[in-house]
């Protein structure tokens, strides 16, 4: 473990010259982007390669991270109270205040309501769903089964029955079953192995990095007094940041609730990208398919490709199931991406590295990421597979599990599902990858 540690410090190391330079994390003037993992889902379809000749969509196996949602725990709060408590000493600058009145709307927005589903996070889903159907829409015909799986957790069953009740609403005769439980949990959100070490190392990471990358200095002079109680109202200014980081990324997602509310003006750009890249880097150190213990979180995921092969299997050969959908979180779908080496997204970095070379959060795994896998078949028999993440085509680009081989596209996106399916499997049965 202590090995582990300085590796981490080396890491942060080499972030240090890094923190005044300020870089766009490829926002494309969208400030939003800022938000990474708690950006909104960016309705932006690729361009789709037609099926070759004869082959129609017969099925789609899906799974969907959650809608846009409120903040989890500290995150929509915390800010507030810091805040609260400046009020109450009287510490607040006139800024302050104003940023006081902005908190005091989120925090209503956040209390009796964590981490549950927005309006915006209902209508990503319901677009995800109409553009799947107008996609597919042959896989859709006729009363077939459809069956829905999801998490536990209150903002995916209602992601799930707004995607469904869109599809539903087109396809009126298909057949909806619907299922969840601790069994389905652990399927769609798998733990990862060795949690304990990685949770040290991850929290080691964090810490360090918002020292790294964010001076709190500007904000603590803008938004409170000189006073000597400020020190007991904020005792530590880059927990504060990392708060305010949090509620601020949230506002998009909360468009609809607070009409349109935002908290950008408080901030200078150095001190937005710093906390962005906090963001981008602790979210990658702890979901995605780094150098550093990635395997020990894309491996967790090979029971979730096991599933997809499973029914897979069982819709085509039966031939009236239209859909497998699930319905869970990003912790389960960005490492899914990486564990089948999907281009783009499942790329392999040292942690500290990943927005440098353009792995930006909010294009991997905003809210209401997804990944379908449509299922073409011809008059023959013959199966074609291709792949979409966030509605574009996309192919296996690297595999990282040992001695597997990828498989080699038909034509464009498409996989004969034979070939596709024999590197699913072997993808998911290597017994040393992931120790």
């Amino acid at each position: 473990m202590r090995k582990s540690l300085l590796c981490i410090a080396l890491i942060i190391a080499s972030l240090l010259p890094l923190a005044g330079q300020s870089d766009d994390l490829g926002l494309g003037g969208d400030l939003d982007r800022l938000g990474g993992i708690f950006h909104s889902y960016e309705a932006a379809p690729g361009p789709q390669t037609p099926a070759p000749r004869g082959f129609k969509p017969v099925y789609v196996s899906h799974y969907g991270r959650h809608g846009s949602r409120r903040q989890i725990g500290g995150g929509g709060t915390e800010a507030y109270k810091y805040f609260l408590k400046a009020s109450e000493a009287d510490v607040l600058t006139e800024e302050g205040k104003a940023l006081y009145k902005d908190l005091e709307v989120l925090y209503g927005e956040h209390k009796g309501m964590d981490g549950e589903l927005t309006i915006r996070g209902g209508i990503e889903h319901k677009g995800v769903s109409q553009r799947m159907y107008e996609r597919f829409k042959p896989a859709f015909k006729g009363k077939k089964a459809v069956h829905c799986q999801s998490s536990t957790i209150q903002r995916c069953l209602l992601s799930m029955a707004n995607f469904t009740s869109q599809l539903k609403g087109n396809a009126p005769s298909l057949d909806f079953d619907f299922i969840t439980g601790k069994k389905y949990f652990e399927l769609l959100c798998r733990g990862y192995y060795a949690p304990d070490q990685y949770k040290e190392r991850s929290s080691f990471l964090s810490d360090s990095l918002v020292h790294a990358l964010f001076d709190p200095s500007r904000i603590m002079s803008a938004f409170f007094t000189d006073s000597p109680k400020v020190k007991e109202v904020v005792p530590d200014p880059w927990r504060l940041g990392r708060y305010l980081y949090l509620i601020l990324a949230d506002c998009q997602d909360l468009k609809y609730e607070t009409g349109g509310l935002e908290l950008y003006k408080y901030f200078t750009e150095e001190e937005l990208t710093g906390l962005a890249k906090f963001s981008n880097e602790t979210m990658y150190a702890s979901m995605g398919n780094n150098a550093d213990w990635g395997d020990n979180i894309i491996w967790a995921q090979k029971w979730l490709v096991e599933d997809i092969v499973t029914r897979a299997d069982k819709a085509l050969a039966d031939g009236n199931v239209a859909a497998d959908l699930r319905f869970g979180h990003d912790s389960a779908i960005m490492p899914l991406a990486g564990l089948l080496g999907l281009d783009g997204v499942g790329r392999r970095f040292k942690v500290g590295e990943a927005w440098k070379n353009g792995h930006y959060m909010w294009e991997v795994v905003p809210m209401c990421t997804n990944l379908q896998m449509a299922f073409y078949r011809n008059r023959k028999g013959e199966v074609l597979v291709k792949m979409l993440y966030n509605e574009k085509e996309r192919t296996i680009a690297e595999c990282f599990i040992p001695g597997v081989s990828i498989p080699a596209p038909v034509t464009g996106p498409y996989y004969k599902w034979e070939d596709l399916r024999t590197y699913l499997i072997d993808i998911s049965k290597n017994k040393e990858f992931g120790k």
